[in-house]
């Protein structure tokens, strides 16, 4: 991941579009690797796994395991099906550093 990128995902309402944007590609693949470049750039899977109330073997798990990534697009295209759409925005703080 290039530093810029990394220094953008810092911030809450950039990592929300960036995240958005890879549900909408629908892309296993990609959404895993949005994933990825989040945790990377909140401080990496401890950090991360601490902030949300998880072990680090179970984000690991639920950013690496495909079935994973497809269960939540599979959710996303659901919910386009009923008129919804699924989105990722900041919830109104920064990230802890």
């Amino acid at each position: 991941m290039k530093g810029n990128l990394s220094k953008q995902l810092k911030d809450p309402t950039k990592a929300a579009r960036y995240l958005s944007r890879a549900l909408e590609y629908g892309d296993p693949d990609n959404l895993q690797g949005a994933f990825l470049d989040l945790v990377k750039a909140q401080g990496g899977y401890q950090r991360v796994a601490a902030r949300s109330g998880m072990n680090e073997w179970r984000v690991k798990l639920i950013l690496w395991d495909e079935e994973e990534s497809w269960k939540l697009l599979r959710l996303y295209k659901l919910l386009r099906g009923m008129g919804v759409r699924l989105v990722a925005v900041s919830d109104g703080h920064r990230a802890r550093k």
